[in-house]
């Protein structure tokens, strides 16, 4: 008897388990993941070197196309960041150029920004860093702080000159006037970056190679300013009339006049003490209110050009009508999209051969599938990522059957770091399955009628049809057979089974042998399967087991030894802060069985973590500028005067979040941070000098109004080219820009408001405290008069 007397032998191909589209088209799609430590820019350009030379040898009907690439991402936010870095340093030059007025003392403040960078890539290199976006953003913010020191130092030493020292003179006592005051602000604003090296989880990773940088950065400049810049002061600063163009004197006038007019502004403050603290408190304590309509999230959500669609079907739904509701969405895509906004699409549908795609987070089996887009860069389109991804969000609503879906405007490998989950998880354990799903039904209605929330779906994946075969034990021994050999005998008549190899011109080929498509896709064939014992005979498997058609588990969610069932869902058009108050205020209405906890998780959950420990931050980094200048200035008063710069800082950060329509996230949070160190420079330069002025028999007033008068300038040229630096950034509208447009708002409007006021405020508290002191005989200077 030959084979083909009792089978039907074909030369075929793998049964289907997974399908793929390319651009709406049948296609194998592939995903190349780098090994761990490799960088990403040079394994995808190698991997492209490899595509040309495979292209070369395929048919020309075979079209590979490149859906998603990461390294373009990283490529592309590098250049962005390169192109604001150097605007960054033009506007700050620029800056030093107009207020300095002389361009040789510009040139020499100018030489700061190369000098410091220099030395901060060199440590950059020794401590192991690369060149990344956060290592060339944490530079650009740095840029407009580098030339602070030597801003200080170059006007002092101007100064000097203008009284009739000779330049070599004017460098020494220039620079060691300023040197405790510029050590002191370099001081109090690294102590705020140094803790962020140590700082762990994601918000670690964020922020400890930016405390690297700029602390490496800001060592460098205050080296700089004390040693480089004097001595190239002496040697090209000269005596003698300074060059009067138009502009200049202009300029000059304007500067005159602006320090005039402040010194009236002292005065009038120093005689109206009350009526200053009083307009202060006023702009200060209405912030406190509008905390409360200031929006939250975890993380700015960059507009990487990208939108991908996943969802899951009904338990038991087969791979071709999984593949049915792909090409429809393909055909969505056609109708909405417009063809020049996007680049390629891909889908899938089914499960890979091993799990590949589970262990990356991907959803897996014949009802799951996903649609991605690759759009066009942000600046050739008129929509948004986001726009794109909520049309084709209406349309998903269609979908009969669905019972999970997640419509999301970023490479879903960013939401696998976060466990890929929806941005807000509510979870619900208990020990009891049915009242968890209970309650976390009524939770995911809460969660629908909630403005800004959408694609809200359960984790708990229902039932799937199952048969059970339940195997007569007793009758199957006597028989000579067992569980296993029994379960081995149906799997190959439904599955197949490799009983060999054929070997062909090299090639090897599986040999399976199975039941026909017709007779295993028949339920009721299934009782009539023979099963043959050791000894050979063969007997139906309805006579040796019991067969049950029902429905089972597909999985079973457990977190600390309970029964988890999620909540998960997108937001839109609201922030995440914003949806989660919302939920947590409906949520307290909510009567909750016995045994029954709900917790907030996703990135609610890390937003939490990460604010408390950037709490912790802005604490310690409090206490550190704190203790800094108390040492510094030996005494606990002028310090905690000092102080009263940072409440404004957060006054204006509230004002330009409510200005811009910026929220509240780890990156904002860490611009509140880094004021901190940053506000009370100012402050630090005046009252230095305010001291220095005292000591050399100036009075109270004469000394504050004197220091106020003659720091005005450098206070004003620190403080604007700080902003000048960050305010490329705050404008940018490139790839990835939207991730640090914040800190670029924050910094501005937090540095802006709390310079303008306690430029008036600290001279009037110091005013106040020295003849406190001067009641006990611990002041610096007289009293006031």
């Amino acid at each position: 008897v030959y084979l083909k007397d009792v089978a039907h032998v074909e030369d075929a191909f793998k049964e289907h388990i997974m399908m793929g589209w390319g651009d709406a088209k049948p296609a194998i799609v592939m995903m190349l993941q780098k090994q761990t430590g490799k960088n990403t820019v040079e394994v995808a350009d190698r991997v492209k070197k490899k595509l040309k030379e495979i292209k070369n040898i395929l048919p020309s009907d075979v079209k590979v196309s490149i859906v998603e690439d990461n390294s373009e991402y990283i490529r592309t936010a590098l250049n962005e960041l390169k192109t604001t870095l150097l605007q960054a340093i033009f506007l700050v030059i620029l800056v030093v150029f107009a207020f300095l007025l002389n361009i040789k003392s510009g040139i020499i403040v100018a030489l700061t920004i190369p000098c410091s960078l220099i030395i901060s890539f060199l440590l950059l290199y020794l401590g192991g860093y690369t060149i990344n976006v956060v290592s060339l953003m944490s530079v650009t913010i740095a840029t407009g702080m580098v030339v602070d020191n030597a801003i200080v130092v170059i006007e002092n030493i101007t100064r000097h000159m203008e009284r009739g020292s000779y330049p070599h003179i004017a460098s020494i006592y220039g620079t060691s006037e300023m040197g405790m005051a510029i050590s002191a602000s370099t001081l109090t604003t690294i102590v705020v970056f140094v803790p962020l090296m140590f700082v762990t989880g994601i918000t670690g990773i964020v922020f400890k190679q930016l405390g690297f940088v700029i602390t490496a950065t800001l060592l460098a400049s205050l080296f700089t300013a004390l040693t480089f810049t004097p001595m190239l002061s002496s040697k090209l600063l000269k005596q003698g009339p300074k060059a009067k163009n138009l502009f200049t004197l202009k300029m000059k006038a304007a500067l005159d006049w602006l320090d005039e007019r402040y010194k009236r502004l002292i005065t009038w403050a120093l005689h109206h003490r009350k009526t200053v603290i009083f307009i202060a408190l006023l702009i200060f304590i209405p912030t406190l209110f509008m905390t409360k309509i200031i929006g939250s999230e975890f993380m700015p959500e960059p507009d990487a050009g990208f939108v991908s669609i996943s969802f899951r079907l009904a338990e038991g739904t087969r791979l071709e009508e999984t593949a049915s509701i792909i090409e429809q969405i393909n055909k969505w895509i056609a109708k909405e999209v417009r063809p020049e906004e996007f680049r390629h699409s891909y889908g899938f549908a089914g499960h890979t051969e091993k799990g590949y795609g589970e262990a990356l987070g991907f959803e897996e089996g014949s009802n799951c599938g996903e649609v991605g887009l690759k759009l066009v860069d942000k600046d050739k389109r008129k929509r948004s990522a986001k726009e794109i991804a909520n049309i084709l969000r209406q349309h998903t609503k269609q979908i009969p059957g669905v019972s999970r879906i997640k419509v999301i405007s970023t490479n879903p490998l960013t939401s696998i770091l976060m466990g890929g989950t929806k941005p807000l998880v509510i979870e619900v354990l208990g020990r009891d399955l049915g009242e968890v799903l209970k309650v976390a039904n009524k939770i995911k209605k809460i969660t629908e009628e909630t403005p800004g929330a959408v694609d809200v779906s359960l984790s708990f994946k229902p039932k799937r049809p199952e048969t059970w075969v339940e195997i007569d034990r007793k009758k199957a021994t006597s028989l000579g057979l067992n569980v296993a050999m029994i379960a081995e005998q149906v799997r190959t008549y439904f599955y197949g089974h490799k009983t060999t190899k054929f070997r062909d011109v090299g090639e090897d080929y599986d040999i399976f042998v199975r039941l026909t498509e017709r007779d295993k896709n028949k339920l009721e064939n299934l009782p009539n399967v023979p099963i043959f014992t050791p000894d050979g005979r063969m007997i139906l498997l309805k006579n040796i087991a019991r067969i049950e058609e029902t429905m089972g588990m597909t999985e079973i969610d457990r977190k600390n030894r309970q029964r988890i069932v999620s909540v998960e869902a997108d937001t839109y058009k609201r922030s995440l802060g914003e949806v989660t108050r919302d939920i947590k205020e409906k949520l307290k209405e909510l009567s909750l069985p016995s045994g029954i906890t709900i917790k907030f998780g996703g990135y609610v959950k890390e937003q939490k973590k990460s604010f408390k420990a950037l709490t912790q931050l802005l604490i310690l980094g409090i206490i550190l500028t704190y203790m800094v200048m108390a040492s510094l200035y030996e005494g606990f008063l002028d310090p905690f005067i000092i102080m009263f710069s940072v409440p404004f800082a957060f006054t204006g950060v509230i004002w330009a979040f409510l200005l811009t329509g910026t929220v509240l996230n780890i990156i904002t949070f860490m611009g509140i941070v880094m004021l901190v160190g940053i506000v009370v420079n100012n402050a630090i330069v005046l009252l230095d000098y305010v001291h220095l002025l005292q000591k050399r028999g100036l009075s109270l007033f004469e000394a504050i109004t004197e220091a106020g008068r003659s720091r005005l300038r450098p206070v004003l040229m620190t403080t604007i080219t700080t902003t000048a630096g960050m305010i490329p950034m705050a404008l940018d509208r490139g790839v990835g820009s939207e991730i640090w447009n914040a800190l670029g708002i924050t910094v501005i409007g937090g540095l802006s408001i709390s310079t303008l006021i306690t430029l008036i405020l600290v001279p009037t508290l110091y005013s106040i405290g020295e003849e406190w002191r001067e009641k006990r005989g611990m002041g610096v200077g007289s009293k006031l008069k």
